[in-house]
Order: C-alpha cells, then structure tokens, then sequence
C-alpha cells in the first residue's frame, strides 16, 4: 500500500522543536494542567497507538511550526540561546566543584603541609588575593577541581592583597597554569602564569608594607627618645633637691 507523502521530515528543525518544548515544559508551563491533558490522551487513545498519535501530533505541530513558529534565523538564536545555557550549566557544576573542593580541604584542618623539595618546585603567580576573600584553601579547591591537581601535589601557598603565589611540583605547572589563566572566579577572569618577575601590585604593596614599617620605626624612635629626655629631667629635678634638701616635686 503507497501512501502520498505530503510532510517532508526536518530533523534539525523536529529535533530543536522538541527541546523548545521540553524546556518550557521544565520552566514555563503549568504541570497540573499538563498532567490532565494526558489524563484525558490516555483515555482516548488506546495504548496500542498512543505512540503513533503522538507522532500524529508532532507532524502536524510542525506544519504550524514551520509556517508560523520560528524561520531560519529564529532557529539559529534558539540554538545559541540553548548553547548559552549549556555553557552556564557547565560553568556552574564548575563552580560547584571548586567550591566542594574548598569545603573538603576546610574540612582537613590538621592535613600536613605539603614541602616541595626546592630543586622540584616552581611557583605560579595567580591575580587574586585576599582582596576578594579568597583563602588558601580557596586556592587549593581550585587548583584540585580546575587545575585537576592532587592535595599532595601543592605546597606552600602565600596569599597577598591581590595576588596569591603558590609551590607545585615543576612538572605540573605548566599545566595548571593552562587551566587556569582565564577561569572565571569570583567576578573576575583568573591570571595566571609563572612567577618570574614581580607585578605592579606586588611592587606596590611592598613599598607600602615597607613605608608602614618605616613610619612604625620612626614613631618607635621619637617615643622612646621622648622617655629618655623626660627621665633625664627628671633625674636632674631629684639631684638638684637633694642638693637644696627640698623635698622633691615640691613648689
């Protein structure tokens, strides 16, 4: 028996028609109400064709679909509209990864320090600090879940203002830094590289530890110089009546 086939099947378009509709399914639509239209579908349709009414269905959607639903370029932004969420589902199971990374090494208060032989350490710069909040334990989440290091794989990690260093293994530097230089993390793109020569924030932020430490100094200086002088005067006040056999402080 020959049919006249009036359709033409799109496959692309189906297949973006019933992502569409599983998504709004998902966000958008009333459950209760679906859930009573497949009561009464089940009720009308027997089982032994349930499936080819629903394929009944779909093709005649798509005539609508195809006629007054989405053209070309509808279609493109559907496919980048879902592209976007995908990149932010995997950017969030990310996020969330370096965070149950932080939480287990938090969790580890008493796990040795990891010492890196010097002859087989490199350090590694990273553009963020304490600025941002950011621990190192922080550092070490990211480093497990992003940088896909073991725990005993990084030594010791020094957390400035903005910017962080941090001892691996020399032969997983490189490595780290490639997963890592660009990562999104805490509002801002993560730089990172080998720590070869001081930053401006570094140079900055010495020179302000430097300046601190000099004022410290000086104050330090005058205080004590301030005591001197005044035991001095005082000194000379309790010899001078002695020598007069006047009580001393008296007017």
């Amino acid at each position: 028996m020959g049919y006249n086939r009036d359709f033409e099947i799109n496959e692309e378009q189906i297949a973006d028609f019933l992502a569409n509709a599983a998504d709004r399914v998902k966000t958008t639509e009333n459950v209760d109400l679906l859930a009573d239209l497949n009561k009464i579908f089940k009720q009308n349709v027997p089982l032994t064709l349930r499936k080819y009414v629903i394929a009944y269905m779909l093709k005649e959607s798509m005539k609508h679909y195809h006629s007054f639903g989405m053209n070309k370029k509808d279609l493109r932004n559907s496919r980048s509209l879902k592209n976007n969420r995908n990149e932010k589902l995997a950017r969030a199971e990310k996020k969330a990864e370096v965070k149950a990374a932080a939480e287990a090494a938090e969790e580890r208060p008493h796990h040795e320090r990891v010492v890196i032989d010097p002859d087989k350490a490199t350090s590694i710069f990273i553009g963020i600090g304490k600025n941002r909040r950011v621990y190192p334990r922080d550092l070490v989440g990211i480093l497990i879940a992003v940088g896909g290091l073991d725990r005993e794989r990084i030594g010791d990690i020094k957390v400035l203002a903005n910017y962080s260093f941090v001892q691996l293994y020399t032969e997983d530097a490189q490595s780290a830094i490639d997963k890592l230089n660009g990562y999104e993390y805490r509002g801002r793109k993560l730089a990172v590289s080998y720590s070869r020569q001081k930053t401006e924030d570094e140079i900055a932020d010495e020179k302000a530890e430097a300046k601190a430490e000099s004022a410290f100094a000086s104050e330090a200086a005058i205080t004590e110089a301030d005591m001197a002088a005044e035991d001095a005067a005082a000194y000379a006040a309790a010899e001078k009546a002695a020598a007069d056999q006047t009580p001393f402080g008296s007017n």
